[in-house]
């Protein structure tokens, strides 16, 4: 039997290589000797007890509550597809990625405690366990987040941000599956950014365009993604930034600001048209927190906030309204790193050539997976 690590789906073992509906690549699930995939009750190389099996939190493989045995703590086990890492190259990223991870410090930032690999070569990592869940999860269940969490989850996000852009670490997976939430003794909440699987530290060289919790995808869901990200490969701080404002703007308004279920219709959404006022989803939205949501996500990273410590303050000392331009999708060549051609003209500004962006876009994306769905 094969299975899809994304959507959990199964398929008999003639299947094509890749799952018809999310175009993740297929693993084999158990063996005809009798293997079975792990499960609650199994232990991981000899050092974690499986104790039961999580929702998903973005990425690929599965994710266990489980007990370190030695340290008697409750943990997160994530164990990738078994034989995902094979190559050494592979093993080069995989190290680079989880020791990435590991030294960054901070409240709000879930820790990693340990990697390895399980008897039948699956990668792991061992989590710090937070007992609330996703914001994904519970944005599901409960609908629209209350404004004052929004806010809550606004700051602790960006002071995470913060923590890793300060180290020199991008995320590049932000989403609300990536935030999780738990609770203080006196009740308060509290939340937490996870999700290092897809961290690309500044400055390095090998940017290859695999990560091994998306082996064989787009870096990413395109659906959190900066236009220049997705058009031009621009990775900064501030594609960050609009990936928490997407997130934001979905945990306020019960909805992802560009529609779609599938890739081709988002993509069309996205590049034709600006996304509703989040006030038209959401009317009891101040405005304070609406401008700053738009700030965030801004199409021109120039009218974004410059850094998550600009944007903190801007939160904490009540400046979310500070003047921003309106956010028209800009033209390719007003995007960094892109050469104005010389013939023909460019387009008027604010003008976009939708065929040819779609285009490109569609041929950056299509190569991973041409039948990429993004909602859920």
């Amino acid at each position: 039997m094969l299975i899809c690590p994304m959507c959990g789906k199964d398929y008999p073992p003639e299947t094509s290589e890749r799952c018809p509906d999310d175009g993740y690549l297929l693993y084999a699930l158990g063996t005809d000797d009798g293997k079975k995939p792990l499960g609650p009750g199994d232990e991981v190389a000899g050092k974690y007890a499986l104790l039961a099996e999580m929702p998903r939190r973005g990425g690929a493989g599965r994710t266990f509550k489980a007990r370190q045995i030695h340290l008697e703590r409750e943990v997160e086990l994530r164990v990738l597809p078994q034989n995902s890492i094979t190559s050494p190259q592979d093993h080069a990223r995989f190290s680079r990625e989880v020791a990435t991870w590991g030294r960054l410090r901070n409240d709000h930032l879930v820790r990693l405690y340990d990697s390895g690999f399980t008897a039948d070569n699956a990668p792991y990592m061992a989590l710090e366990f937070v007992d609330g869940g996703s914001l994904g999860a519970k944005l599901a269940a409960e609908g629209p987040l209350s404004l004052p969490l929004v806010r809550t989850v606004a700051e602790h996000a960006l002071r995470a941000l913060e923590a890793a852009h300060g180290a020199a670490v991008l995320h590049r997976d932000i989403s609300p599956d990536a935030l999780l939430m738990g609770r203080r003794a006196d009740g308060t909440p509290y939340v937490r950014l996870t999700g290092f699987g897809l961290a690309k530290h500044m400055g390095d060289e090998d940017d290859d365009p695999t990560a091994i919790t998306m082996t064989g995808q787009v870096i990413g869901n395109p659906a959190y993604m900066a236009p220049e990200q997705i058009m031009v490969g621009t990775l900064e701080p501030r594609t960050d930034l609009y990936a928490l404002g997407v997130t934001l703007y979905e945990l306020t308004a019960g909805r992802k600001p560009h529609p779609g279920t599938t890739l081709a219709e988002m993509l069309k959404a996205y590049v034709q048209g600006t996304p509703d006022p989040l006030r038209l989803h959401r009317p009891d939205v101040d405005p304070g927190l609406e401008h700053f949501i738009a700030r965030l996500m801004a199409h021109d990273p120039a009218h974004r906030f410059g850094s998550a410590t600009e944007a903190l303050e801007a939160l904490l000392n009540g400046d979310e309204r500070l003047d921003i331009q309106p956010t028209l999708p800009p033209s390719r060549a007003s995007l960094p790193g892109v050469t104005p051609p010389t013939h023909p003209p460019p387009p008027t500004p604010g003008a976009f050539n939708l065929p040819l962006v779609v285009g490109v876009v569609l041929a950056i994306a299509g190569g991973a997976a041409a039948a990429y769905y993004l909602m859920r």
